[in-house]
């Protein structure tokens, strides 16, 4: 059954919805203000439509049941079933003697009179729904799905996750949980069991447990959703800006300096949907928020990535508030007290650990809340590692706990309250573009996690192995060789234990750069001592990558023919130039690369900038103004 719930009263969208090819319209009269003659003209286009029109109640009254159903609707969705009692009163309600009281007329439901009234009464079984809504009726789960005379359990993780103490985050552990157990008493029962998928993975998640009764959504957000991509798609028309092109163009065509990050979110999308698609079962891609952090950065990878890893109570905000069902594992090489407790209260899935120390802040946090934390250790690991741009283990570093030091984790986590051993975490490197040295070390992580198994006598069930794929900003042409890595990958997982059900990548580089461009106009250029320097509307302080890993960032030269008469208008061609900022200081160069021609008044567009750009940049020395930030529509 392919439902959609229908809150619009039009009996004309009603007939939409069934011509596009929906099994039931669930007719919303709970949260949808509907007079009783709109309803029974929608129930009319429905039976038109070739769609069931089942009726959502707004309350557990025998009366309106009645009288839907004289109008001729197939079902009734009861709304916050509390109680075995709750779906009893509407079954009475719902069919006739000897299964319930249902009152008698030759109305529309017998299309006045054509159908007699013994055949009708005999034959009249409208499909009976109840909704679970409340943490009460988790409770009594058992019962209300026994109850003779109902039909389906439909879940209601919304209304369910404020009920639970989680308001509107459906993808919260305890939701989930409480959605599971709905299901697993229906299967037990032996009731048909409706879900609501509410992302892609949903879908999938369901089609693997055998659940093929689906709401998929409402008309109203989906209506919605699809004028704006009909509008957003037809050039000429648009409100929104389709390239970054159109944005710098648009930039130019303003009075100020050009100055700018452009985002295109759906090339983010088409991006991070192949790197998942490509990986091997048991393994997750969750995506590392300190890369970009933009809530509308992670609202574009929310349901594709299986979640997000962040590093501070900041950064858990913003999942939380542009994600707010999505699953977080929650790091950082010292997170405060504060922020132990905001992660337990937001109810994040791991805690990666990285001292001793830190897992008493965090059993302390746990108990406080009444709950266990499940918790990896991060272990800075002794190599040999790939060379990379930024090494985090096999050396001294901050990060991690020493493997000298893992007995007395490992002990701390055993002897201590609320905390639960899920595995470990290893995050050894970062920008590694190699896929057979990055395959070289996961076989070294699987080793050590082995051996420590074996050792301190636990079993791991996650093992983390963190990001560090790169990106080669100087070759954008010759990406990491994902899809060989995950082949690669495929092979290697056979010689993992069948117990660690899932293996953790949290890519952040390799999954934003790619997806922006920071475009800065040439304010001036000029020679000094032999050298061409052409000087930005902008600079580190904007886009602070290229000085961090000192390397000359890739860029192309966008010509500007507009320049105000009279006035000079120096120019570099044929050579090599340094591209700087407008800081007071000489480290605040972006690029060194030959020109054809570069003038003043050009706009330098600064490629794959979507990652660890504007994020660690120092956005105020010499107060400047904060460049525009454009998201392309996803």
């Amino acid at each position: 059954m392919k439902g959609l719930f229908v809150a619009t009263p039009s009996p004309a969208l009603v007939e939409m919805v069934g011509a596009a090819g929906y099994d039931v319209a669930i007719l919303d009269a709970e949260h949808a203000l509907v007079s009783p003659d709109t309803l029974q003209e929608m129930i009319r286009a429905a039976e038109v439509s070739g769609v069931a029109p089942w009726v959502r109640v707004p309350e557990h009254d025998p009366g309106f049941v009645l009288r839907v159903l004289d109008a001729g609707a197939t079902g009734i969705v009861i709304p916050h079933v509390r109680s075995r009692a709750d779906v009893e009163a509407v079954v009475r309600a719902a069919r006739y003697a000897p299964d319930g009281m249902r009152s008698l007329n030759s109305g529309r439901m017998v299309g006045y009179g054509r159908t007699d009234l013994v055949t009708h009464v005999t034959t009249a079984r409208p499909t009976i729904v109840a909704m679970i809504e409340d943490a009460e009726a988790l409770e009594v789960i058992d019962e209300i799905v026994t109850t003779p005379g109902l039909d389906m359990v439909l879940e209601g993780a919304a209304d369910l996750s404020q009920s639970l103490g989680v308001p509107w985050r459906t993808r919260h552990p305890r939701v989930r949980a409480a959605v599971d157990t709905v299901h697993a008493a229906c299967e037990k029962a032996g009731v048909r069991f409706c879900a609501i998928p509410r992302v892609p993975a949903d879908h999938a998640r369901w089609q693997a447990r055998g659940v093929t009764d689906v709401v998929l959504g409402e008309e109203r957000s989906l209506a919605v959703r699809a004028f704006r991509t009909h509008v957003s798609e037809i050039p000429g028309y648009s409100r929104e800006f389709r390239s970054h092109d159109e944005v710098i163009a648009a930039a130019v065509e303003a009075p100020e300096p050009v100055c700018l990050f452009s985002y295109d979110l759906r090339a983010l999308r088409d991006h991070a949907r192949a790197v998942v698609d490509a990986l091997p079962d048991r393994c997750r891609m969750f995506y590392a928020v300190k890369a970009n952090s933009d809530e509308r950065v992670v609202a574009a990878l929310d349901g594709i990535v299986a979640g997000f890893e962040v590093a501070s109570g900041g950064e858990l905000r913003v999942v939380g508030d542009a994600a707010p069902d999505a699953s977080v594992l929650m790091g950082g090489p010292v997170p405060t007290d504060q922020e132990l407790a905001e992660g337990v209260a937001a109810g994040v899935t791991r805690f990666h650990v990285e001292s001793v120390l830190g897992l008493h802040r965090l059993s302390d946090a746990a108990t406080a809340a009444g709950t266990t934390a499940d918790v990896l250790l991060r272990v800075n690991l002794a190599g040999p590692f790939p060379a990379a741009t930024i090494a985090m283990a096999g050396r001294p570093t901050q990060f991690g706990i020493d493997e000298a030091a893992l007995p007395a984790a490992v002990g701390a986590v055993a002897d201590l309250p609320g905390l639960r051993l899920a595995g470990f975490h290893l995050h050894s490197l970062s920008n590694n573009l190699d896929p057979a040295t990055h395959l070289a070390m996961l076989a070294h992580y699987r080793d050590a996690v082995l051996g420590w198994e074996e050792r301190y006598g636990v079993r791991a069930e996650v093992v983390n192995v963190g990001g560090g794929i790169g990106v080669d900003y100087a070759a954008l042409d010759r990406p990491f060789d994902w899809p060989a890595f995950c082949r690669g990958l495929a092979e290697l997982l056979e010689t993992f234990p069948a117990r660690w059900r899932e293996i953790d990548f949290e890519c952040g580089r390799f999954l934003v750069a790619r997806c922006g461009v920071y475009a800065a106009e040439v304010l001036d250029v000029k020679h000094t001592h032999g050298h061409a320097y052409a000087l930005l509307r902008g600079g580190t302080h904007h886009f602070r990558l290229p000085s961090s890993w000192a390397h000359s960032h890739p860029f192309r030269v966008v010509p500007v023919e507009a320049w105000p008469p009279g006035r000079p208008r120096p120019e570099v061609a044929g050579e090599e130039v340094t591209v700087c900022g407008e800081l007071c200081t000489p480290k605040d160069t972006l690029a060194r690369a030959p020109v054809e021609r570069l003038r003043a008044g050009d706009v330098v567009v600064f490629e794959a900038a979507g990652a660890y750009g504007w994020d660690i940049s120092h956005h105020d020395f010499l107060r400047h103004p904060h460049p525009e930030r454009v998201f392309l529509a996803p």
